[in-house]
């Protein structure tokens, strides 16, 4: 028999996830994060980071297509991640990127977590890719070498993708490039919302079928991994 191979794993920090993807997702992996607006995309990915920085010594980078530094700054700290003397110190990267010439955006992130040595990177959302090109194959294409150059760089990458836009895939990142692809759902029950979180496929990883409840609280994010859905 070949000899059996450890996996190495990047935890998320998430309570509860990484238990249910064997501990974290592979190292250097690129990760789809998508779910609908106020599902909690941003927060799931500044507990990513900050988790990283905090418990694992690790440079993150969050690459914002949209918010400001300083916006994201305050909503970390409502849960009580402190990010500014994290961003002083440049153990988190936090950058506004501005640029509508993709192969622009790929060097400045090729750069950015090279002179960094980031372990860690968010980019947030990745729907504004949509923004960049006109053509479709050519869209697949570029976003096929960004996905091989994230993954020669060993930086495991989060992706957000928004769900309820008319175009709600990622030109082939989520079928054809990410190597894990998480969704963040709200069903509605009666008079309520239920958060909850699947995971659609995730490499190198056993992964469960079964949809698990979300909780959003003062510390963050929860995944409830041995509950039900629509339990009270």
């Amino acid at each position: 028999m070949p000899p059996i191979t450890t996996i190495e794993r990047t935890p998320t920090g998430v309570r509860g996830l990484d238990e249910l993807i064997e501990g974290g997702v592979p190292k250097g992996a690129l990760v789809a994060l998508t779910g609908d607006p106020g599902a909690g995309k941003t927060i799931f990915c500044l507990q990513y980071l900050y988790s990283g920085a905090m418990q694992h010594n690790e440079v993150g980078v969050y690459l914002s297509l949209e918010e400001k530094p300083e916006e994201l700054i305050q909503t970390a700290a409502v849960f009580g991640w402190d990010y500014s003397p994290l961003v002083k110190s440049g153990k988190i990267i936090m950058q506004t990127i501005e640029l509508y010439d993709f192969d622009k955006l790929r060097d400045s992130i090729e750069d950015l977590v090279t002179k960094s040595k980031a372990k860690r990177m968010v980019i947030d959302p990745g729907v504004i890719f949509h923004l960049y090109f006109e053509k479709e194959l050519d869209a697949r294409k570029r976003i096929l070498s960004l996905g091989k150059m994230l993954k020669k760089l060993g930086v495991t990458t989060i992706i957000t993708n928004e769900n309820s836009t008319q175009q709600t895939g990622l030109f082939g990142l989520e079928e054809y490039v990410a190597d894990g692809v998480i969704l963040l759902y709200h069903t509605r029950i009666e008079n309520r919302f239920q958060r909850s979180v699947g995971i659609l496929k995730m490499r190198e990883t056993k992964i469960s079928d079964k949809l698990r409840p979300v909780r959003i609280t003062q510390d963050g994010m929860e995944i409830l991994p041995k509950e039900e859905l629509f339990t009270e």
